[in-house]
């Protein structure tokens, strides 16, 4: 039985089609042109190179000597207090999570400021818990390490086996189901490789408004 939900946030809570998804990944890929003194086409390359062995650009650049002052000042690059300006309203989105009657909570890889900007605009921050679990609360790594999803599940007070976790990305729904966790990748990137033989479940869902329809079949 689900009781719990954990929401990743950007490109879940969210359509993957938003321009925020564009000016994120427009940042990051920027950032790390300006980082390597490379070129912006060569920073995308060796990006999607360097996420084959790292699970985050931000650990890429630390292992590429990105202090934690640098860490602050990609955090302000990446996110700008502005970049609501690119998000897409969605009326249709708070009445889907009311209609949730179940406690939620966001796990994000990216700084607390950035989710709470988004939820305030979105008008759905009174739907989830008080505290995100952010990538400064878990130690600058986040997902897909097995603190990170411990640590969501604490805020919220559920357990693996009644939590459900949303992502879109599949590293991380992996992640939550190597811990014998139900999970959910969000949008059309293929599941994960092997996923079968996770001791967990992965489900794929176009976005969230089929989430009621997969909670309804979960739970009977």
């Amino acid at each position: 039985m689900i009781r719990h939900l954990i929401f990743d946030l950007d490109k879940t809570v969210y359509s993957e089609s938003s321009k925020m998804s564009e000016g994120i990944s427009r940042r990051i890929i920027g950032y790390c042109a300006n980082f390597f003194n490379i070129e912006f086409g060569q920073a995308v390359l060796d990006r999607e190179k360097a996420l084959q062995e790292y699970e985050t650009t931000l650990s890429w650049l630390k292992a590429n000597g990105l202090t934690d002052e640098g860490v602050e000042d990609y955090f302000a690059y990446v996110h700008p207090a502005d970049e609501v300006a690119e998000l897409n309203p969605d009326p249709e989105l708070r009445p889907l999570l009311e209609s949730i009657k179940l406690p939620k909570v966001i796990l994000t890889n990216s700084p607390s400021e950035h989710a709470e900007h988004v939820l305030r605009h979105l008008g759905v921050r009174d739907l989830f818990n008080e505290q995100i679990s952010d990538i400064r609360r878990n130690n600058m790594k986040g997902k897909p390490y097995d603190f990170s999803y411990r640590n969501a599940l604490e805020i919220i007070g559920g357990t693996v086996e009644d939590t459900l976790f949303l992502d879109d990305w599949g590293v991380y729904v992996a992640g939550y189901a190597a811990l014998g966790g139900t999970a959910v990748q969000v949008g059309s990137e293929p599941l994960p490789p092997d996923y079968h033989h996770l001791p967990g479940k992965i489900y794929q869902i176009k976005d969230i408004y089929q989430l009621p329809a997969l909670l309804e079949k979960l739970n009977g």
